[in-house]
């Protein structure tokens, strides 16, 4: 009789994990650091007046002070590349003189059916900086693929991918 209590309650227990996991680990931010020329373990922070995103005239960001930025690829057209324009105050004590810096990033997009259940998902990689005034020694590529950790929230739940140097 046991033994049919043991089965029964294994059979119950084991259907409960049939159903697909759907942690999605799938993004379409570019995770951004800024540190110190100086000391690149150290981070800095930006005084940013705007950021824009390829060719779109809306504003993302908007006179803020940050080390750190997560920024959505322009996922809307069929292109593979995304136009990052930074404008900040050169100097965050003196936000009257300003630098304008370009970023031109491509991605390899791929579809994937993570289960019937879940769907499919798009996974943006191999991304790769092709246009840029900034020197390379100013950029450091940390990981070329956009993703997140689904257990976790806030910039840290997503990979860094590049690290600027300011």
């Amino acid at each position: 009789m046991k033994f049919v209590v043991l089965m029964f309650v294994s059979l119950v227990l084991a259907s409960c994990f049939n159903e697909g996991d759907c942690l999605i680990s799938a993004t379409n931010y570019v995770h951004f650091q800024f540190k110190k020329k100086t000391n690149i373990t150290t981070d800095t922070t930006v005084a940013f007046t705007s950021i824009t995103v390829s060719n779109s005239n809306s504003l993302l960001l908007q006179d803020s002070l940050s080390s750190e930025l997560l920024i959505p690829l322009d996922i809307s057209t069929d292109a593979t590349s995304t136009t990052f324009i930074f404008h900040r105050a050169d100097d965050v004590d003196n936000p009257t003189i300003t630098a304008t810096d370009t970023l031109q990033v491509t991605y390899t997009k791929q579809s994937k059916v993570i289960s019937r259940d879940c769907g499919a998902f798009t996974f943006y990689h191999n991304l790769k900086i092709i246009r840029t005034n900034l020197s390379s020694a100013q950029i450091k590529i940390i990981s070329t693929d956009l993703i997140k950790d689904p257990t976790s929230s806030g910039p840290s739940a997503y990979a860094i991918n590049y690290q600027i140097l300011y």
